[in-house]
């Protein structure tokens, strides 16, 4: 949170009913924290975010270490430059084979290449205006940010050694794979 805070003029943490002590360590480095009893979800939590920061571009990265704060400024820059409306952070590689299916179909209508990433930068007017949907936020994020008009750019993003434990196999990508599809038909 710290490295974040040299970055950004605000950082808003959602506490999405973690049971350790993330509330505190993020309000003693000075983030604004916004508390979930119980946990609702990456959704819910990303809209929540999305919603409470006061800021014209809007940055969110996980919460897991994986992300490098000093790289905002550059995930920004196309933000700034007035190139783009929404600027995903571009991972050296998908770790998984879900991940690259959603890019796929993802591209089918935006020119991307990892729809999954969740490190990302976007224009508070164009956030405001989403219904974050699906399982995950994998695809239909950035389709549904090119539905409102969004100019997309990628920028490259390094990745991190995660803080604990390895990533998980989730099968909620199965079920996003149907709302990418959905998403693609819907227009």
């Amino acid at each position: 949170m710290r490295g974040a805070l040299a970055h950004a003029d605000e950082v808003v943490v959602v506490d999405d009913g973690s049971t350790d002590n993330t509330a505190a360590v993020a309000a003693e480095a000075g983030a604004t924290v916004i508390r979930h009893e119980r946990n609702l979800g990456v959704l819910a939590a990303t809209a929540r975010g999305l919603k409470e920061a006061k800021g014209e571009v809007l940055v969110t990265l996980d919460a897991d270490g994986q992300h490098d704060p000093s790289e905002i400024p550059r995930l920004v820059e196309p933000i700034a430059e007035g190139r783009a409306d929404l600027v995903l952070g571009r991972r050296p590689s998908l770790p998984h084979f879900s991940e690259r299916v959603i890019t796929a179909l993802t591209r089918l209508k935006v020119d991307c290449t990892d729809a999954s990433t969740g490190y990302r930068a976007i224009r508070k007017g164009v956030a405001e205006g989403m219904k974050l949907h699906g399982s995950c936020l994998c695809g239909t994020f950035v389709l549904e940010a090119r539905r409102l008009g969004a100019r997309v750019a990628e920028v490259p993003v390094t990745i991190r050694e995660r803080r604990e434990g390895g990533r998980r196999i989730r099968t909620r990508h199965l079920k996003q794979i149907l709302y990418v599809l959905y998403d693609l038909v819907k227009g």
